[in-house]
């Protein structure tokens, strides 16, 4: 599994609560097996990796607010369209 981050601090969990050498405990916990990538969604570059993942993979899971990833052109449809066996699985909270 991979699980992209934000550039920077990457993803909040990654400081929550209890530390252990800089790292939450939590992140430890729930990130396990997981390889992460960073990428700014708000630029080309970025979109590009995930259109690039999207191309590899077979199941994505997004947790986005609704909307989020087809104002960067990397909803379902966009994405389908390059990978048509990839299935999708959201975690979208209601707006």
């Amino acid at each position: 599994m991979i699980k992209l981050e934000p550039p920077g601090e990457g993803d909040a969990l990654r400081k929550w609560r209890r530390l252990r050498n800089g790292t939450s405990l939590w992140w430890h916990a729930q990130s396990r097996n997981k390889k992460s990538v960073t990428s700014d969604l708000r630029r080309p570059e970025g979109q590009e990796i995930v259109r690039h993942l999207a191309r590899r993979t077979h199941i994505m899971i997004e947790n986005f607010r609704p909307g989020a990833l087809e104002r960067w052109n990397l909803g379902w449809d966009a994405l389908a369209a390059e990978n048509p066996r990839l299935i999708p699985r959201t975690t979208s909270r209601a707006a």
